[in-house]
Parts: C-alpha cells; sequence; structure tokens
C-alpha cells in the first residue's frame, strides 16, 4: 500500500497557495506530469491530511476566533465549502483520511478535537471513501498502525520561552521540567521519536492543550488517555510490525526510520517511521510512503513566475 501525506492545506483564505494546490490535486488524480509521475500517481492508494485543511480567519480587522466555530458562519462555510470542493474529485480515486486540526471547522481548538462533521463535506462523502479523523488518532490501515495528531504538541514542546501555566492548574507534567522551559536546541524529530519511546503523544504538558473544565474529568471517570499511543483491535489481530508515527503542520518535512525502535511495554520493538509533514503553506509538498518498506518520496510543487 502506497500513502501520499500532507497537512495544512489552509483552503479558503486569500493566502491559500491555489496554484500550488491545483498542481498537487492534477498530480493525485493522474493527469500531471511524466509517465512515471502519472504511474506513481496511479499506485497511490490513501491519501491523509494531519490537519489545517481549512484556513483561519486573517488580517487584522478579523473578528477573534471563538473555541467553537460552526459551518453555519458564512466565513467559516466558505472555507468548507472550497475545502468540500477540492476534495471531492479525490475521493472518487482514493481513500481520503482527513484529520481535524488548529482553524479547522465545525470543532473545538482544544485537545483532544472530535472528527470533523460529515455534514461540511456533501460531495466528498458520496464516494463512500471519506473518512474523517480526531486528533489525535491511531488506527491501523492495511497492516500499518498510523498514529499521530496535527501538530499542536510538538508546536508546544518546541515553543521557546515562558508558558502560562493557568490551564496546567497545578498537575504533574509528563516531563519534570520548569516552567521557564526553553526548547532551544531541541529539534520536531527528537520530540517525535520521544512521544514513541513514551508512549505519549503529548510529551510535554498535554494539560496546556485541552479545556481548562475537562483536565480533570478523564481522572475522576477513569477514561482513556487519547493522548496514549495504543495498539488498535485491528493492528493487534494482525500483530502490526510496521507504524508510521507522524505530526502534521510542521515547518518542514523530515523523517526517520528506526527498525526496531524499544518503546515502553506493552507495544515493545517496532519498526517506526517517524514522519514531520510540512504544512502546504509553508512548504509545497506531500509525502509518499512505503507501506511495505516504510520508504519515503518528497514531491514538491512549484509555480513559475515570470516577470
Amino acid at each position: 500500500m502506497r500513502l501520499a501525506l500532507a497537512s495544512g492545506l489552509r483552503l479558503g483564505a486569500g493566502t491559500t497557495r491555489r496554484a500550488e494546490l491545483l498542481l498537487l490535486q492534477s498530480y493525485l488524480l493522474g493527469s500531471l506530469g511524466t509517465a512515471e509521475d502519472r504511474s506513481t500517481a496511479e499506485s497511490l492508494q490513501v491519501l491523509l491530511l494531519a490537519g489545517g485543511l481549512h484556513a483561519e480567519e486573517e488580517g487584522e480587522g478579523a473578528p477573534k476566533r471563538r473555541r467553537f466555530s460552526t459551518a453555519a458562519e458564512a466565513p467559516a462555510a466558505q472555507r468548507a465549502d472550497e475545502a468540500d470542493l477540492f476534495l471531492a474529485p479525490l475521493a472518487q480515486r482514493l481513500r481520503l483520511y482527513v484529520q481535524t486540526g488548529e482553524g479547522d471547522c465545525g470543532v473545538s481548538t482544544f485537545l483532544p478535537q472530535r472528527a470533523m462533521p460529515r455534514s461540511i463535506f456533501p460531495r466528498s462523502v458520496r464516494s463512500g471513501k471519506l473518512h474523517l479523523w480526531p486528533n489525535p488518532n491511531s488506527c491501523c490501515l492495511g497492516g500499518l498502525q498510523v498514529v499521530g495528531h496535527a501538530g499542536q504538541p510538538l508546536a508546544l514542546a518546541l515553543r521557546p520561552g515562558r508558558l502560562d501555566l493557568d490551564v496546567w492548574d497545578g498537575m504533574p507534567p509528563f516531563e519534570s521540567a520548569m516552567p521557564g522551559h526553553s526548547s532551544k536546541g531541541e529539534k520536531q524529530m527528537d520530540w517525535l521519536l520521544k512521544s514513541w519511546q513514551k508512549q505519549h503523544l503529548a510529551p510535554l504538558w498535554p494539560e496546556l492543550l485541552m479545556n481548562k473544565a475537562e483536565v480533570a474529568a478523564p481522572r475522576r471517570a477513569a477514561a482513556p488517555n487519547a493522548f496514549n499511543i495504543d495498539l488498535s483491535p485491528e493492528a493487534q489481530a494482525t500483530q502490526a510490525e510496521k507504524v508510521l508515527l507522524f505530526s502534521g503542520n510542521s515547518k518542514s518535512a523530515e523523517w526517520e526510520l528506526i527498525a526496531g525502535e524499544e518503546s515502553a511495554s506493552p507495544l515493545g520493538q517496532k519498526d517506526v517511521l517517524s514522519v514531520c509533514i510540512p504544512s502546504f503553506q509553508e512548504e509545497p509538498c506531500i509525502l509518499l510512503v512505503d507501506s511495505q518498506d516504510l520508504s519515503v518520496q518528497m514531491l514538491k510543487f512549484a509555480v513559475e513566475t515570470r516577470v
């Protein structure tokens, strides 16, 4: 199985990279490039979008975005419609897995985020190939365990300077760091690999990403922690030995394959491909992953400008 990975398309804004996105769409539909390019595109079966599908409100005059937005709001409805128009042709050929991320329509900005409502994708859902994921998420695709998030935990871990601990409210952090923690010298891949080793997707103060009113709720109700990395029932049944660990909306593309990577029990050793998927707005490209050998190929989409 071959997968295409992307994030941060940010559809529906004046700054959206529409020319590059049209190239991406044409490539995925097999109508762009050389014969070899088209053959590669035709071999793709899955498109995974790791958050950031919709553009956020922009400009100084834009109203402050509420913690919960709905597709009934005119600007949000326009962004959702443009995204649905973009995905609908792709859903005729590929299985689409669209994860919620920062700024996406119809969901809270607090983590864990629910999957976006199917109602804002009226065209794309007709194919039966559109799958909407929460953030974070873990599942099994064709014997490959796929686990990751849309990038917020990594962005928090890499943010320099003093962190606001109002939401933390005295609860113990996952890492024993001081409130003045600075991630200077730490790389995005270091944090992503640490997530796998600790079997936890938010390696630094996950409470800062959550709604303050809900921070203590999982402890009272003994509910599963959404940030824990657990084998899905499908992965357990197939005894999946390969893992795709991803973080979306990164500043740049980066990946690393570690064979037999150790982790906390009960998962044990796995061949782990850790991937930082760049925001398409920052770096217009996609990453192609082969589930058999976990090889990665990066394709960039550039538009020539003439003076």
